[in-house]
């Protein structure tokens, strides 16, 4: 059972700080945008994330576990222990905070369309007919796809080489020989 008191000191609050703390960094990391959707309504969005839920469920759990652990080990007043206690919840918020504006300020790559196709090179793998549709690979933003595609004049073989000249649905293209 934990100890309420501990050489005089009480432990209980740092402790109950620390078990929120990590409730809230355990609840925003399971609910993710559901979670922060609730704590929307109080409107802590200043400070580029200084207030979101992981930052501030790791400075509490940092700052209650750390007050304890120092009251306990070194026998010290509750004061000092608060002392360390904020310190410790200052250096691993800080880290938490740099964490969470790096993953939000990650660049990534640009989201994939098929109306960035226009220009790409493939293959026609089914011949195209001329008043219909034939089946071409295309290699475009590093994996292979296939389309159902349409010849801009006159009949494609299989196995010729194609460049996309217009995109005419999600999953179909018109093509020429390249």
């Amino acid at each position: 059972m934990l100890e309420f008191f501990l050489r005089g000191q009480s432990v209980t609050p740092f402790i109950v700080i620390g078990v929120v703390g990590l409730a809230l960094v355990v609840l925003s990391l399971v609910l993710g945008e559901v979670f922060e959707g609730l704590l929307g309504g109080l409107d802590l969005d200043v400070g580029g994330g200084l207030f979101s839920a992981p930052v501030l469920g790791s400075f509490l759990a940092s700052f209650g576990f750390g007050a304890a652990l120092i009251i306990y080990t070194t026998g010290a007043g509750a004061a000092v222990g608060a002392v360390g206690g904020l310190a410790s919840g200052l250096v691993v918020g800080g880290v938490a905070l740099g964490m969470m504006r790096s993953l939000v300020n990650m660049p990534t790559d640009e989201t994939v369309t098929t109306s960035s196709l226009t220009g790409a090179a493939g293959v026609v793998i089914t011949a195209i007919p001329a008043d219909g549709f034939g089946e071409v690979t295309i290699r475009h933003h590093g994996s292979q796809h296939k389309y159902n595609a349409r010849a801009t004049d006159g009949p494609i073989p299989a196995g010729a080489p194609v460049r996309v000249t217009a995109v005419l649905s999600a999953s179909a293209v018109q093509v020429e020989p390249a």
